[in-house]
């Protein structure tokens, strides 16, 4: 399975064999069968490559990356060398680019999906809740492995996780009611 990062890490303590390939490189790979599926973007963007003329079938549950995100690095010295005015506009710029496209990608993966099963043939399922509980435990044990190796990603992980639980505290009286009731 085509899968980078941390996810590829937890399949890998699942048993799956792991392969890192550039973008550009899935579908000739999917097609030859030297892998049996990949992890990508998102319905637009996998059909955009014609993922599904090599794979009919297409699992969701982002269970890795529950949304998207862009990023922007910058030397930090060059980032202190400019003005607080360049400063502001830079984090200005780059919230933009990262709100604007996170909303085109939710408008326009639903028609993507919508289209790669009407028109494509393409199956879509969610990974059954075992799979995905199983997903989360190992996910558990790679993140407590890393951060035991390395003291900088144990403190992003901590300080990562008291926003999560926080933030949970809220969201399970906001938007669980919404995703799980009223949208459904």
């Amino acid at each position: 399975m085509r899968i980078p990062g941390l996810a590829g890490k937890v399949y890998e303590k699942l048993g799956v064999n792991v392969k890192l390939l550039p973008g550009g490189e899935i579908f000739p790979a999917l097609e030859r069968g030297v892998i049996d599926a990949a992890e990508f973007v998102g319905p637009y963007q996998d059909r955009r490559m014609g993922l599904h003329k090599a794979a009919k079938y297409y699992y969701t549950t982002g269970w890795h990356e529950p949304s998207n995100v862009t990023e922007l690095m910058i030397n930090k010295k060059a980032w202190e060398s400019l003005p607080a005015d360049l400063q502001a506009i830079v984090r200005s710029c780059a919230q933009a680019c990262n709100l604007d496209s996170h909303a085109w990608s939710e408008a326009n993966n639903a028609d993507a999906l919508t289209d790669l099963v009407t028109n494509e043939g393409v199956i879509a399922q969610t990974l059954p809740d075992d799979v995905v509980m199983q997903l989360k435990k190992l996910t558990d044990e790679v993140l407590a492995e890393k951060s035991a190796a390395d003291p900088l990603t144990k403190k992003v992980h901590d300080h990562f996780m008291a926003f999560r639980d926080k933030h949970r505290s809220w969201a399970s009286i906001s938007e669980k009611p919404y995703h799980g009731l009223i949208s459904s």
